[in-house]
């Protein structure tokens, strides 16, 4: 008889059935810039994600960095400034990037997790499992 159990996993439903463990951080108000995009990255995958933008501009949210910079196509969401300016999603995740839109602003995320280690969930990228690409 074995004593290894199986680890849960992204694919795991029963992960995302339950309520999500608490956790809740926040940026400084113009520590988001416009040059390069800032990583955030979860101690465990998301259930669900709540994002409130603290800052005086616009704030681009994504899962990739390439996606926040893009400027052909917008592989981002906007949420603009505002006290009453939130979005909420749920979403499996390990990774969030933040870019300021017009000018520095920053964030405050409340989420939920899983008890999945973010190393189990794969890398999010529009090339990645592509045939001929990546």
């Amino acid at each position: 008889m074995s004593l290894k159990y199986a680890q849960s996993g992204p694919g795991n439903a029963a992960e995302y059935l339950v309520s999500g463990t608490p956790y809740v951080t926040r940026s400084a108000a113009t520590e988001v810039t416009t040059t390069t995009p800032l990583k955030h990255t979860f101690p465990f995958v998301t259930r669900f994600f709540n994002i409130q933008n603290i800052g005086a501009n616009p704030l681009r949210i994504g899962f990739t960095a390439n996606g926040v910079s893009a400027t052909e196509t917008a592989n981002y969401i906007v949420l603009d400034s505002g006290t009453t300016s939130s979005i909420t999603y749920e979403i499996k995740t390990k990774d969030l990037y933040f870019l300021g839109e017009g000018g520095t602003t920053g964030f405050e995320i409340m989420a939920g997790f899983t008890s999945i280690a973010p190393k189990q969930f794969p890398l999010l990228t529009g090339s990645n499992g592509f045939e001929g690409v990546g």
